[in-house]
């Protein structure tokens, strides 16, 4: 069973995260690492073992569109001069999306200090979205392993940390925490080596060979409608419009995933498809199938 190491920096946040894991599809651990990232540093130096770590908690917005108990899943994470990416954000997002949350992806930055007024707008303007003060040092314990960081926003440009609506915003961000633990489940039950074989549109050989078949399009083309039905006689298949609609159940147990598309889909989509996937844990690739597209799925 997958191994799941969840970090928090505070008692309250890893119970807010802890009400959420009562049926988890993975084998759970939760460590406090206290505030700051001295504290995470020393903390990230002795984690126990594991498969995929998540840190999670509270943050502070710096942007204008993050507001109070939004949750930022982030695709990069800041610390220092080191920039570590999380290709699995739009996965985590979605699930956390379809889960009822405000999410969305973007940049955190963890820092050692509160940020507030011009020090926030200036670290906006270098592309952050929002601040913690541990994440850094623990995704870099993560050592090429899976890694999420999933950040309530608890203050704002508009609502800074000492405000009179700190306690409101808060309780707010705790409601909204607690409903993030199983997304990170799911997330981290999707965890593992695959394969990833990138098809022309076509269905007999490629699909045969997966256990899930993901077809990138618009979900309105009769194309790509076509091109479901075709995969669905060899293997499970889904038609998805991007990465963040990709539902995390459907990923696990397939270690051999077919990514294809239709002639009016850009080729970006499917790149795209396939760095998410490689959030989840190593992908090798092949591309060396090539099939023309059948006559039932031609425009």
């Amino acid at each position: 069973m997958t191994a799941l190491l969840i970090c928090t920096a505070l008692g309250m946040e890893a119970r807010a995260v802890r009400r959420g894991l009562c049926r988890s599809p993975v084998h759970v651990r939760l460590r406090r690492t206290g505030l700051g990232p001295r504290r995470a540093a020393r903390v990230a130096a002795i984690l126990p073992e594991f498969d995929a770590l998540a840190v999670t908690g509270f943050a502070g917005s710096l942007v204008p569109g993050l507001r109070a108990g939004d949750v930022l899943v982030a695709e990069e994470i800041r610390y220092g001069d080191r920039v570590l990416a999380c290709p699995s954000a739009p996965l985590l997002a979605g699930e956390l999306a379809r889960a009822g949350l405000r999410a969305r992806t973007g940049s955190l930055l963890t820092v050692d200090h509160v940020v507030t007024g011009a020090r926030g707008r200036e670290l906006a303007e270098r592309g952050a979205h929002a601040v913690d003060m541990e994440t850094g040092p623990l995704a870099r314990a993560a050592a090429g392993r899976p890694v999420a960081a999933v950040r309530v926003v608890v203050d704002t440009p508009a609502a800074p940390l000492l405000s009179p609506a700190t306690v409101r915003n808060a309780l707010t961000a705790r409601r909204v925490l607690r409903r993030v633990g199983p997304a990170l489940t799911r997330w981290a039950a999707a965890t593992a080596p695959r394969t990833v074989l990138r098809a022309s549109p076509d269905l007999d050989g490629a699909a045969s060979r997966a256990d899930l078949v993901l077809v990138i399009g618009p979900t309105g083309s009769p194309e790509t409608r076509n091109l479901v039905e075709s995969a669905t006689r060899h293997a499970p298949a889904r038609l998805v419009e991007a990465p963040e609609h990709i539902e995390l159940a459907w990923l696990r147990g397939a270690r051999t995933v077919v990514l294809t598309a239709g002639a009016s889909t850009s080729p970006s989509l499917v790149d795209t498809a396939e760095n998410a996937l490689r959030g989840l844990g190593p992908v090798t690739t092949d591309e060396s199938i090539s099939f023309t597209l059948p006559k039932d799925a031609q425009p």
